[in-house]
């Protein structure tokens, strides 16, 4: 049993720590730990010369973002007990206290206190595979959300400028389209280019699929167009930009999907394994379930991902 419950309160330079003597029932001072190596060896410096016996520690980490990610990462390697402190649950303990003013030295103490209540998410250092594989994956995500949120403006952007290109181009988000809009990004850029250069860039964008039929559809449309005229030359910018980012971004989600399955690789499992998704979704699910056993029933479980099926009835 811990002898020692150490309350961390994170911050992005320094962070505040105060230790409580559970058989004393008493608190050292406040003390800060500067977020950097030399930092960090001090304070394992100071944890040692109260016991040499790290399990004589409980250390209370509060999850707010990222900031605390490396000192639970560098205490976790030397073998110390880490928790994570749900912040919603040391809030409304520190008001409780009737602590109603905030600060860092509050903070620090209340989380040492509140370390003796049960409960708390005990932390562990990942498998290396898994913790990059969960990095990347969540990192793709993040990825596709902001090329949904500039193709969206994409679309947006034509109703105004070119609506009837949307008629022409059933998939705007395809390698063809997005390559076009680039070059000749409104109605004025495709009319003054004319038939062949446009059939000349189709051919190249689609490998030879599209040309003169399309090129054709286009340059009508172009020409007959309900596109706001005098918006045009900003409309085009904008257009072409995101046309670009779209891109870019669609080239970055690739490089990172392909790092995602050499990871996945290093696994002992293989897509046919599982009765669906592809290597990407595979590798979502595992680097977030981890140890299936962590999670006590099937609905926290779903709940981890999100799923919450519910029956609805009229």
């Amino acid at each position: 049993m811990a002898k020692y419950h150490v309350g961390v309160d994170v911050s992005k330079h320094k962070h505040k720590v105060y230790i409580r003597n559970l058989p004393q029932d008493s608190y050292s001072g406040v003390f800060s730990i500067d977020v950097n190596r030399q930092g960090f060896e001090r304070f394992s410096t100071t944890l040692g010369k109260l016991s040499p016996n790290k399990e004589d520690f409980l250390i209370g980490i509060e999850a707010t973002g990222n900031y605390g990610i490396t000192l639970a990462y560098f205490l976790l390697a030397q073998g110390y007990k880490v928790v994570e402190i749900n912040p919603y649950r040391a809030n409304q303990f520190r008001k409780a206290q009737g602590k109603k003013a905030k600060s860092d030295r509050i903070d620090a103490r209340s989380l040492a206190t509140l370390l003796s209540l049960e409960n708390h998410k005990s932390l562990s250092l990942p498998d290396p595979v898994l913790d990059n594989l969960r990095e990347l994956t969540r990192f793709r995500a993040d990825m596709v959300k902001d090329r949904s949120a500039l193709m969206n403006q994409l679309h947006e952007t034509l109703s105004t400028l070119f609506p009837e290109f949307a008629t022409v181009f059933s998939q705007l988000n395809s390698t063809t389209s997005l390559a076009l809009l680039i070059s000749y990004p409104s109605p004025e850029y495709i009319s003054r280019a004319g038939e062949a250069k446009i059939a000349e860039s189709l051919r190249v964008a689609s490998r030879g699929r599209m040309g003169e039929t399309l090129a054709k559809s286009l340059v009508e449309a172009a020409q007959n167009s309900i596109g706001v005229l005098q918006k045009q030359p900003a409309l085009a910018i904008r257009v072409s930009i995101l046309g670009e980012r779209i891109v870019s971004l669609t080239g970055a989600i690739k490089r990172v999907e392909k790092e995602i399955a050499d990871l996945f690789h290093q696994l002992p499992y293989k897509p046919e394994d599982f009765p669906v998704g592809d290597i990407t979704s595979l590798a979502t699910l595992i680097s977030e379930i981890e140890d299936i056993h962590r999670f006590p029933t099937l609905k926290q479980f779903l709940s981890h991902f999100g799923w919450c099926p519910q029956s609805f009835q009229s």
